[in-house]
């Protein structure tokens, strides 16, 4: 897990040399988001702000999310998080993520999909829903996740790689804004308390 605890303006976890070619960055600020060959996932974690992709135009609050084709002109009052995914054209949407999950996901978590894939093996936008007191049971991902920690704690875990290159038994704390990569068929778990 590449985990970026308290990220600044600027900060990039990139993943363009993955089968899913992507790149999460932090904003803080202006920015211009391109090229038009790609799709911009983005969550407003605190502040507000404005966005505007071509005729596409949003007033941003704390919590909202969005997909918008490049390019993208972003101004954010606080933080928000913008996830290109390159060679990929998105369709314009956006809107609140809710309390919890609309979905039952696994040890009692709930999940929402936020951006819809047009169709099948496109991306997809979701939210992740953790209730207090929650153990996951370790599992991975066929494709890698790039996200944010929305609001709440916890901590990410995960069992030693069979290779020995992170020794015993991986744990990572995470808080509000702390920015994260999973990579493909990563074991992880994560937990509340």
């Amino acid at each position: 897990m590449q985990l970026l605890l308290e990220p600044r303006d600027g900060d990039v976890i990139d993943a363009t040399s993955t089968m899913y070619p992507s790149r999460l960055v932090v904003v803080r600020g202006r920015r211009e988001l391109g090229p038009s060959t790609s799709t911009f996932f983005g969550y407003v974690v605190g502040g507000s702000g404005h966005l505007k992709a071509g005729s596409f135009e949003l007033t941003l609050a704390a919590g909202s999310f969005f997909c918008a084709p490049g390019p993208v002109q972003l101004e954010i009052d606080g933080m928000a998080i913008a996830i290109e995914r390159l060679g990929y054209r998105g369709l314009p949407t956006a809107g609140l993520i809710e309390d919890v999950g609309r979905l039952t996901y696994i040890d009692g978590c709930s999940d929402t999909i936020l951006v819809s894939p047009p169709r099948m093996g496109d991306p997809v936008f979701n939210f992740l829903h953790f209730p207090p007191g929650i153990q996951q049971t370790v599992h991975s991902h066929p494709s890698i996740r790039l996200g944010v920690v929305a609001r709440g704690e916890g901590h990410a875990f995960g069992p030693a790689r069979a290779d020995g290159r992170n020794g015993g038994q991986w744990q990572q704390p995470l808080r509000p804004g702390a920015v994260f990569l999973l990579h493909p068929h990563e074991l992880h778990a994560f937990r509340t308390t």
